[in-house]
């Protein structure tokens, strides 16, 4: 406590108990109020300060814990020169760790862009794709369709073979060729080319 704060107490403690100094006519001068409230401040930043940092001592490890309670204990009185390097290390540190957050947030971002542009790519292929398929599979009817009607279109011509019969000779029925008959005459064609 500082020389300035003792003679504040001092004055508020006689103003309190009646003594008061006649000369100023008032009981409490602001100033020292003022002296008062920043030191109430000052300590309940100090307290503030040592609940965090005993809560993470506590969290880091307990003998660790118990040892920094000690030298907080016997640091308490030190602790109105350092405050100010303490605040600037744990505000390096907050930055730091956020700094680092932001730029693994980025880094993900740009992981999850990366990855939803594949999957676009991979929809757009199989959308392709399917595409594709529904064209060939319109062509090949389409073809289908033709050739059965090619097939119907032979079949109602005029032409045919005549059956052997059992005895070699090429007499007997007149067979028109029907569509399984031409069918069957392209498929044997399309083998042997």
């Amino acid at each position: 406590m500082t020389k300035e704060e003792k003679e504040t107490i001092e004055r508020i403690k006689k103003r309190l108990t009646r003594k008061a100094d006649y000369n100023t006519g008032v009981w409490l001068a602001e100033q020292d109020i003022e002296t008062v409230l920043n030191m109430l401040k000052e300590k309940d930043a100090e307290i503030e300060k040592y609940k965090k940092l005993l809560a993470d001592n506590l969290a880091k490890n307990l003998n660790d814990s118990i040892k920094a309670k000690e030298k907080a204990d016997t640091d308490l009185d030190d602790l109105n020169k350092g405050w100010q390097v303490e605040l600037e290390k744990y505000k390096q540190l907050y930055n730091k760790a956020l700094d680092d957050s932001v730029i693994t947030a980025h880094d993900n971002m740009k992981k999850d862009k990366e990855i939803q542009f594949q999957k676009d790519i991979n929809k757009t292929e199989k959308d392709r794709h399917k595409q594709a398929e529904k064209s060939m599979k319109g062509q090949i009817e389409k073809k289908d369709k033709m050739i059965d009607l090619t097939l119907e279109f032979l079949a109602e011509r005029d032409l045919g073979y005549y059956q052997k019969e059992e005895g070699g000779e090429i007499q007997g029925i007149f067979r028109k060729y029907n569509k399984d008959d031409w069918k069957q005459y392209f498929e044997r064609k399309e083998e042997n080319v």
